[in-house]
């Protein structure tokens, strides 16, 4: 009788059990979707430089703190000053020469009147000869030498009228400053320039150092990594669920994180940014090939990229690559599988870049002021035109 008691306390308890947990699993469990396959990930600024040259002096080293501006490696300039001196001589050159055709064009100009002015006299003397030479007013050799000169004049007037033409289209519908040929030295100037400022390598964003890969007195080609700047608060998770894990993931909704660099105590409360587009194998090196008969289905992952709260992350900062794990709270599904506006899409720019030219307009200008002639002044700003 005892036994059969027990046995049935026993069925009771094991049913109760049983129902307890399933009403766990279908009102809470089953709406927390868990994996522990998570792990840091974030950008990593690589500091390569854009022209050849030695190292001269390194400013930082891994695991530093990094600002942003900080001056990292500074290369030997001796060739961009060279080059840059070059530039400053050539543009000077070439301002001057500029000048130089505005000026022949002005002298062909005042030759063209002189040379009209000399075939309206020719002609004049031809004409009055012409009509004495008959009545042997003058003699033929006279008026024969009044031919000649009547043509030499006209074709003496064709020549400079072609010359003219000829250095009036270097010039025209333009002015000395807006020349082709000082724009285009002028912008070699301002190469020169900027690869002399790009001697000194400075960091685009703040973060730590890591991956230094140079000494001084190495020599660097362009596009070589030098050394790696990891900006701290462009921090985010990857969280690879599995495929079957994914059918009420939306974007929106809360994470819970964990690291094992932390430990259990310390909860980081994301959200889901955006779902991806692929599984991870399809992104592979060598993609897997399912067309063989000895094919075997296995469950795919796919990275969810997570969002954490930036007051959190400087409070308990984290490490690319660090391991995590990752609840996510599934009860809301009425967000977006694919975003439907890049609204909200990161956005990373760095103002280091912009500060190359600074200075390269002021040198511009000084250069074209001393080698700039003063008479042509007027021709400055206003475009000379073809009359």
């Amino acid at each position: 009788m005892n036994r059969i008691k027990f046995a049935k306390f026993y069925i009771i308890t094991i049913l109760t059990l049983f129902v307890l947990g399933f009403c766990l699993w279908f009102f809470v469990l089953r709406f927390y979707k868990y994996t522990d396959d998570a792990y840091v990930e974030g950008n990593q600024i690589i500091i390569t430089p854009l022209i050849p040259s030695f190292v001269k002096a390194i400013h930082t080293d891994d695991t530093f703190l990094i600002k942003k501006g900080q001056l990292l490696i500074e290369l030997d300039d001796t060739d961009a000053k060279i080059g840059l001196k070059k530039a400053e001589e050539s543009f000077a050159t070439t301002v001057r020469q500029v000048c130089q055709l505005f000026h022949e064009v002005f002298a062909l100009k005042a030759e063209i009147e002189v040379k009209r002015a000399l075939f309206i006299k020719a002609k004049q003397d031809f004409d009055h000869r012409k009509a004495v030479v008959e009545e042997g007013g003058v003699s033929v050799e006279n008026y024969e030498h009044a031919i000649a000169a009547l043509t030499e004049s006209i074709y003496s007037l064709q020549m400079s009228e072609v010359l003219y033409k000829k250095s009036l289209a270097m010039i025209q519908n333009t002015s000395i400053r807006n020349h082709p040929m000082v724009l285009n030295s002028a912008a070699k100037l301002v190469d020169a320039w900027v690869n002399l400022y790009r001697c000194k390598i400075y960091s685009p964003v703040e973060g730590l150092g890591a991956q230094r890969t140079i000494q001084v007195g190495k020599w660097v080609a362009p596009g070589e990594p030098l050394m790696s700047v990891i900006p701290l608060d462009q921090i985010w998770v990857n969280a690879n669920y599995k495929e079957t894990q994914l059918k009420k993931m939306r974007i929106g909704q809360s994470v819970k994180v964990t690291s094992d660099l932390y430990g259990r105590g310390v909860v980081f409360h994301g959200t889901i940014l955006g779902l991806p587009g692929g599984a991870g194998n399809a992104f592979s090196l060598l993609p897997p090939q399912n067309l063989s008969g000895n094919w075997i289905k296995i469950v795919q992952r796919l990275p969810v990229r997570v969002g954490l709260c930036q007051n959190e992350l400087k409070k308990h900062p984290l490490r690319i690559g660090l391991s995590m794990e990752a609840t996510t709270d599934v009860h809301d599904s009425s967000g977006e599988m694919v975003p439907e506006t890049t609204l909200g899409s990161p956005t990373y720019e760095t103002p280091i870049y912009s500060l190359e030219e600074i200075g390269s307009e002021t040198l511009v200008e000084k250069i074209f002021t001393e080698n700039f002639d003063s008479q042509l002044e007027l021709y400055k700003t206003i475009p000379f035109n073809k009359s």
